[in-house]
């Protein structure tokens, strides 16, 4: 999981865009006559953000005489639509995520751009960059049209949660099986809020983190295997111990990586930094 920084778009000028590809006079009437709204929603979008109140945003079917359907397709026709009026801010915000790597999860290569209150219970919001996220298609369809009825149940904004996207609060733990796995879960610090506490697990469960962490890890323990035991015979399980933890501070940038937790939880395993490595299969 990693923040980003906010898109440096302005809504009415995607608004306008989008307008402007518009040729039926009135539909287009009808979409100048909710320019205003379109852009309050987006300066109260930003403002329920920064509050993480997002919960809070109102769940629309129409705005003025425009219906959902139509605010829907102001995105499906002219976003995201290949040559649509305004695709190249799709492709701008699609592509900001550093190296194409989902923010939502950390792993997965970006595809799609995810509606994060989804378009479904929120077709004003269809598109207000602010509300456009950068995804892989694991995140995109495992997260679907999940929206939050209560504070805590608030996934995390790549644009706007970046204290708890960059605190620790992953937890990795080493089942010694056999065959020895590494398992995940969310462990946020006990000093945080309750709110807080409940919405970094909610997004650790809608986006489906301890398959894709688990699985990552787990097929990684078979090339470390390879390593750690040269490493044991040439030094014993001081040497392999150092290994883990040199590794460790390498992904410590990211600390709720699913490497960084896994080397965490390694080299702290007096079983497994003392021979018990030979038994990953």
């Amino acid at each position: 999981m990693r923040p980003l920084p906010l898109p440096p778009l302005a809504c009415s000028d995607v608004f306008s865009t989008c307008l402007n590809a518009i040729t039926e006079p009135a539909f287009r009437a009808r979409l100048h006559a909710i320019g205003a709204n379109i852009a309050a929603t987006a300066a109260d979008y930003d403002a329920r953000a920064n509050a993480a109140t997002l919960n809070l945003m109102p769940r629309v079917t129409s705005v003025g005489s425009v219906t959902k359907e139509e605010l829907i397709g102001l995105y499906s026709d002219h976003l995201s639509a290949p040559k649509g009026a305004a695709r190249s801010v799709y492709d701008h915000l699609r592509n900001a995520a550093p190296n194409r790597r989902c923010p939502l999860c950390g792993i997965g290569t970006v595809a799609v751009l995810d509606h994060h209150l989804p378009k479904a219970k929120y077709p004003n919001l269809s598109i207000i960059p602010a509300n456009l996220v950068p995804t892989c298609h694991f995140c995109n369809n495992t997260k679907r049209a999940s929206y939050p009825k209560s504070a805590g149940e608030q996934t995390l904004h790549p644009y706007y949660d970046t204290r708890l996207l960059t605190t620790q609060w992953v937890k990795a733990t080493l089942d010694p099986g056999p065959p020895p796995v590494v398992v995940y879960s969310a462990s946020p610090p006990s000093s945080w809020s309750a709110v807080d506490q409940q919405r970094v697990k909610r997004h650790f469960k809608v986006c489906g983190l301890a398959t894709t962490f688990t699985s990552n890890a787990n097929d990684e323990l078979m090339p470390l295997k390879a390593r750690l035991s040269m490493l044991d015979a040439c030094g014993g399980p001081s040497v392999v111990q150092n290994y883990l933890e040199e590794q460790a501070i390498c992904y410590a940038a990211r600390p709720n990586s699913w490497q960084f937790t896994m080397y965490q939880a390694l080299m702290v395993d007096a079983w497994f930094v003392g021979g018990g490595f030979n038994s990953i299969s």
